[in-house]
């Protein structure tokens, strides 16, 4: 009987223990939090992905818009560091250290509060708040968001784990040349806090951005949620392509800007991308037509479409390999999914839009011919008349603040994401950061590190993401604006208000109503003067609480060199 009841003693003992082990086994082991997974593409046009009416294959991309989210009025900056500053801070970009984008500083502007060419100290990023709650945090591709010293780069931002391009581009391949000599101070790859000398011979910017994020979510031992960050450069000129990928497109695009973007329109009519009434767009009228080129000027028009959607799709299988590395590691489930362009699709040629490329071009001695597109050594870009086909159904292209420079695809998809399809509510790039926190139960504080954080420009759009509640903004009554190296806007309803050189009309100012007028042709400011007044007022409102700075004078990277400019330490 005693031997019995030692052992009921000791089993009763054992169970207790086991009891309580389970019990204070810490909460985020029972219930993990999600992974978030946050993709960004670099000057890829509104239309170019197949679920928004393209003819590019991007089968993952669009299984993931089809299981989720897929945003028709989502809006970025119209180029690529504000955005992802804003993106990964959800303050606007004149308080987050990008009032305009390195080198682009007027003397005037030049390290002023907010425009101090990286992320200031009064933000805290994405990763800096999730590796404080748990999270691990990864990050691999371009950066473009500071080099000053380690502190601004990555690793001194919050990720725990990078491999990062630190500047706004260069050449895909090993010899990764810089774009132009304003932008060979920052044309280096690091990882972690250390300067990475020399590339492998077989290296593929694209590709390797992919290797190593799936490197890191493979080798991770324990069992904490991650927040990726994978921010490729493509499709960003130069338009770069692996070789059996060379051809993938060839033909496609031998009839011309006009046909495709026919054919573009007539897609998104019928998927209810748009309204079945929006007419085709014939452009700004800045660039070439079709039948204004020769035999041999169709040929080299064609091939560079051809090369630009390769870059897409090959990003395309590189977020298969990724969707496919999740679910053998039991992740996919419990993964957000959030995949947008940084800004519009890029019409400038290379050899006149980078500062000083004359002398980039003498000297690296590009070869541009129709054969040698899309190799290591060749720098051709999309080109302007198909920006603005990538544009469909808008106008207007990136470094502007028309539709087609800042309206972008956006798909949210993935744990605890409705399977709502086309939305047509408005978000802005700066709606992510609070979107992200409030989807995992995070709060943002007041202060970091001692510095007070400027305020947020973004809203959550978690509920209207989770439960389809109502739109994220009420744009009828709060005005959205935008301003970037001289090109501003303001959208209040079907309102919008713009203003830079490739808008003028004779004023400074043009009002267009987006909802009878998408491709913002008529100027309607003389027939609505009260509303015209309205969003100007809206405008100098934000301007003044917001800190921008008129830019004058001239380019302040010319006065003192990129050295200068970019070794700048506060």
């Amino acid at each position: 009987m005693k031997t019995k009841n030692k052992k009921a003693e000791l089993f009763f003992l054992i169970a207790i223990l086991s009891i309580s082990i389970i019990s204070c086994t810490p909460t985020e082991d029972k219930v993990k939090k999600p992974n978030i997974m946050l993709i960004v593409v670099d000057d890829m046009g509104y239309s170019d992905l197949g679920c928004y009416g393209g003819e590019i294959k991007t089968l993952n991309l669009d299984r993931l818009a089809e299981s989720g989210v897929q945003m028709t009025n989502f809006y970025a900056l119209p180029m690529c560091a504000p955005t992802r500053a804003c993106l990964l801070t959800g303050v606007d970009n004149h308080q987050n250290g990008m009032g305009n984008m390195p080198p682009l500083h007027t003397s005037n502007q030049y390290m002023q509060t907010g425009y101090e060419g990286y992320l200031n100290k009064n933000v805290i990023t994405l990763p800096e708040i999730l590796s404080d709650n748990g999270y691990h945090t990864y990050m691999a591709g371009k950066w473009h968001l500071g080099v000053h010293s380690t502190d601004n780069y990555p690793i001194g931002r919050g990720f725990k784990k990078s491999f990062a391009q630190m500047g706004g581009g260069s050449g895909y391949f090993q010899d990764g040349f810089d774009l132009g000599p304003f932008e060979t101070p920052i044309t280096f790859y690091t990882r972690n806090d250390k300067r990475i000398d020399e590339l492998p011979e077989d290296f593929y910017s694209t590709k390797a951005f992919t290797d190593e994020m799936i490197q890191y979510i493979t080798r991770q031992e324990d069992n904490k949620p991650f927040f990726g960050y994978l921010a490729f450069t493509a499709p960003h000129d130069p338009l770069h392509v692996p070789d059996n990928y060379m051809d993938k497109y060839k033909g496609i695009y031998d009839n011309g800007y006009d046909t495709i973007r026919t054919a573009r329109l007539n897609r998104m009519k019928e998927m209810g991308l748009i309204d079945k009434s929006v007419p085709n767009n014939p452009g700004t009228g800045n660039f070439p037509t079709w039948k204004s080129l020769s035999k041999d000027e169709k040929k080299l028009q064609a091939r560079k479409m051809e090369l630009y959607s390769a870059m897409i799709d090959y990003v395309d299988v590189q977020v298969g390999r990724l969707i496919d590395v999740l679910k053998q590691k039991g992740e996919y489930d419990n993964t957000l999914f959030i995949f947008m362009s940084d800004n519009g699709a890029n019409p400038k040629e290379p050899l006149f839009y980078y500062l000083g490329n004359k002398e980039l071009f003498d000297s690296m001695g590009f070869d541009n011919s129709l054969e040698n597109m899309g190799r290591t050594n060749s720098f051709v870009s999309q080109g302007g008349s198909w920006a603005e086909v990538s544009a469909t159904p808008y106008t207007y292209y990136k470094t502007t603040t028309g539709e087609g420079g800042i309206r972008t695809p956006l798909i949210v998809s993935g744990k605890g994401i409705e399977t709502n399809g086309i939305k047509n509510a408005t978000m802005h790039v700066t709606d992510i950061f609070p979107t992200i926190l409030d989807y995992v139960g995070i709060e943002r504080p007041d202060t970091y590190k001692g510095n007070t954080l400027n305020p947020l420009y973004g809203q959550s759009a978690k509920s209207f993401l989770t439960n389809n509640s109502e739109s994220v903004r009420n744009t009828m009554n709060e005005p959205l604006c935008f301003e970037l190296n001289g090109y501003k806007a303001v959208i209040k309803g079907d309102w919008k208000l713009m203003s830079g050189d490739e808008f003028s009309t004779g004023t400074e100012w043009k009002l267009v109503n987006l909802a009878d007028d998408p491709g913002e042709k008529i100027d309607l400011a003389g027939q609505n003067p009260e509303k015209f007044t309205e969003l100007k007022e809206d405008w100098q409102e934000y301007s003044k609480k917001y800190g921008y700075i008129k830019p004058e004078g001239e380019l302040h990277v010319i006065c003192i060199g990129a050295e200068t400019f970019y070794k700048f330490e506060q």
